[in-house]
């Protein structure tokens, strides 16, 4: 945190903020981390982002629990362990760039098409459940890990689809990326990956993190169903655009 700037050290509180606010809102983000990579080394912006995530999802766990439907996690849950396995020891080893253009273009797709859909009449899911959250799953954690985040994304893709009611979409996502996240920070200690520098930035963003949840969850409240579905679609949009032509 030392190496920042006056200005990049603005660009941090407000990318915070916001991101934090999003992710409050909808359950998800995944702007933060190729945002903060301009300021920060990803070796330590990547793991503190995944134990504030821990936190963010709690947040909205603990407030909406009732509202968790716990057989959607259990179905992408088992195969997003599996990504977060590999992608522990692929994590310095692979071209992310090529990677962020591929998954920028799959996310800018889908959410032009779940704006799309808004207007659309709606048609029954040809896709296996299971093999729709198993890939979801899989791809989530292997992302997730890579990047620090992004693997809420890949879960929001399969939650989308069942069209679940904000509230149920919006629990269900924290439950999932709660443990999710506990599983990649445990993966970080496995390799030694939680450094002092990682814990420095994890408690200058703590407060920040928590301004954006609350926020987050005011934005929430005042969305109804349309206005919620349509602030993921453009999410997506919004997402894959950012990686595909950065």
């Amino acid at each position: 945190m030392d190496q920042l700037t006056t200005l990049g050290l603005v660009y941090f509180i407000f990318v915070m903020v916001a991101s934090f606010s999003v992710r409050g809102s909808a359950g998800f983000g995944g702007l933060n981390a190729p945002l903060l990579l301009i300021v920060l080394p990803a070796k330590v912006i990547v793991p503190a982002l995944v134990l504030l995530g821990i936190l963010s999802s709690l947040a909205i766990v603990v407030r909406d629990y009732r509202y968790i439907q716990w057989q959607h996690v259990l179905r992408t849950l088992p195969y997003a362990l599996v990504g977060v396995v590999f992608g522990v020891f692929v994590f310095k080893s692979l071209d992310t760039k090529d990677i962020e253009r591929g998954l920028g273009l799959f996310i800018l797709a889908y959410g032009l098409y779940s704006l799309w859909r808004m207007v659309r009449p709606a048609r029954p899911l040809r896709i296996p459940r299971t093999l729709l959250a198993g890939s979801m799953g899989l791809v989530a954690g292997l992302i997730g890990t890579m990047f620090g985040a992004l693997a809420g994304v890949f879960i929001a893709v399969y939650l989308n689809i069942l069209n679940l009611p904000k509230h149920e979409f919006r629990a269900t996502m924290a439950a999932t990326l709660a443990l999710m996240g506990v599983a990649r920070a445990f993966g970080y200690f496995a390799v030694d990956a939680i450094t002092t520098d990682v814990l420095i930035a994890f408690a200058a963003a703590l407060p920040l993190m928590a301004i954006g949840v609350v926020l987050g969850h005011r934005l929430h409240a005042s969305l109804n169903q349309a206005g919620f579905t349509r602030l993921v679609g453009v999410l997506f949009v919004l997402i894959g655009g950012f990686l595909f032509f950065r």
